[in-house]
């Protein structure tokens, strides 16, 4: 199984946001799920300054990340990305190819 993986353009647009909102650098960024006022789920990210209870905790590109125990199994083969839109850069989630072997 393949762990959720940041790429490292993802990481520059998340450093940018931390420095735009001038969040310290010790912060790492915490991935998980939340529910909408209709209930549905979403996926979320927050700059936090220690995991919650159960997360899974792992430094990409210099970038402390913490995922959520309940999205471990569901983001083992998916990593987050930016894709370009019309409003500009944004992070999105890319399911990477599995290896057959």
């Amino acid at each position: 199984m393949t762990i959720f993986e940041v790429t490292t353009d993802a990481v520059r647009l998340i450093e940018d946001a931390r420095s735009a909102q001038e969040v310290p650098d010790s912060f790492g960024i915490r991935v998980f799920s939340h529910a909408d006022d209709n209930g549905q789920g979403s996926l979320a990210l927050a700059f936090t300054d220690q995991p919650a209870e159960g997360d899974e905790v792992t430094e990409q590109a210099g970038t402390e990340i913490y995922l959520a125990p309940e999205l471990v199994a569901p983001l083992a083969d998916t990593r987050l990305d930016v894709q370009q839109s019309p409003e500009g850069a944004q992070l999105a989630l890319v399911r990477q190819p599995t290896d057959p072997g």
